[in-house]
């Protein structure tokens, strides 16, 4: 059974995020792009020559986001053209980036002392696991809980479900595969392994501690005071503004629902309203904030974890603060170093098991590498 899941774990991840199947190249699309603001022509074209990577009705939502200053871009490739476009108050899945709130909710309930960062979840929550495992909050921010990717055991159920795999997990199946199915990978606190079912069970037990649902914690104590209105996990709210998801031949995508792990990835946003966030971690007076940007584990030479963050070191010593996040039918990426107050948001509406999604990343990392230059006079 253990090997089955382990396989089976691995299948599921290699369908879902990084399909290598094969998908037509687009035709060559004409570039219409305008520059806008400080951006400059050889930006523009990095820009278009991702965009085109991606078939027709993609969309690129970005924001460039200094400490004086936010400039919102938007791109869409339509008809074989890469037109500009508004949609910087536009809806789109944010994936996996929902990590990085998850993981803020966890330092406000730290911050509040309802739990120690370092307590043991058993000893907190009444919910019963197999082989009563010892993992804290924290290694469920930082993936060293020693719990595997997704719930082992389930990879039928995903198959059958392909374009909506985790939308029959609910809190009810959770629950029942913590008590009959868990099994951990490694010990707590011994490896770093990133774990979607880490991440979606630190949302659920957070609202079991707080005797709230997700959804409510998210709006309570982020975006109901960060005035992020058009941040949900409940589309039904947003569906009058949400760009419609590709798959990664370009077809309409059916949107996902992650139930039970809604903390791993649930979360529907816009790059204004993830601006406003972003811009709250460069305020020295966000305790919760600075908090949740601790480093709390070494992964490499390169790279450490913060909560919800991964912390990328750069070769002059700047951490930058990156999540990126994908579903099947989004892809998105934000980068932040919040000593210099700078960031970059991208959001878009093609399936992360497009050949390419991967460049979406890479782009976000080459604005912050070439946007924000001191001799351009955007760092103020």
């Amino acid at each position: 059974m253990k090997t089955f899941s382990l396989i089976g774990s691995l299948i599921l991840y290699l369908f879902l995020f990084v399909s290598c199947s094969s998908v037509s190249e687009p035709e060559k699309a004409v570039n219409e792009l305008q520059i806008v603001g400080e951006l400059t022509e050889v930006e523009i074209d990095t820009l278009a020559s991702t965009l085109s990577l991606f078939p027709n009705e993609t969309q690129f939502s970005i924001a460039l986001i200094s400490d004086t200053t936010t400039t919102y871009y938007g791109v869409h490739r339509i008809d074989d053209n890469l037109e500009n476009i508004e949609n910087h108050d536009r809806v789109f899945e944010i994936g996996s980036i929902s990590k990085v709130f998850t993981s803020t909710l966890l330092a406000h309930a730290i911050h509040d002392s309802l739990i120690g960062k370092d307590e043991k979840v058993r000893e907190v929550i009444d919910v019963e696991m197999a082989g009563d495992p010892e993992f804290t909050f924290l290694q469920l921010a930082n993936h060293t809980s020693g719990l595997p990717r997704v719930p082992d055991g389930y990879l039928l159920n995903y198959l059958l479900n392909m374009s909506n795999p985790y939308k029959n997990f609910d809190a009810e199946e959770l629950r029942s595969y913590l008590k009959d199915d868990l099994e951990l990978i490694s010990e707590p606190g011994e490896a770093h392994s990133y774990s979607n079912l880490g991440a979606g069970l630190l949302g659920y037990l957070l609202g079991e501690l707080e005797n709230s649902s997700y959804e409510q914690l998210l709006q309570e104590k982020i975006f109901g005071p960060m005035g992020m209105s058009r941040s949900t996990t409940d589309r039904s709210l947003v569906e009058d503004y949400l760009v419609t998801g590709l798959t990664k031949r370009g077809a309409s995508a059916q949107n996902w629902d992650l139930a039970g792990l809604a903390g791993a990835g649930g979360i529907l946003s816009t790059v204004e309203d993830l601006s406003r966030f972003i811009r709250a971690n460069f305020n020295p007076d966000e305790p919760v904030l600075e908090l949740q940007r601790e480093p709390t584990y070494e992964v490499s030479e390169s790279m450490e974890m913060a909560m919800g963050w991964f912390i990328l070191i750069r070769d002059n010593d700047a951490k930058w603060y990156w999540h990126n996040g994908g579903t099947g039918g989004y892809r998105s990426s934000v980068v932040m170093d919040p000593a210099q107050k700078t960031a970059v948001v991208i959001l878009s509406n093609i399936s992360a098991g497009h050949t390419e999604a991967d460049k979406i990343d890479q782009l976000s990392f080459s604005l912050m590498e070439n946007y924000f230059q001191t001799d351009r006079g955007l760092r103020k």
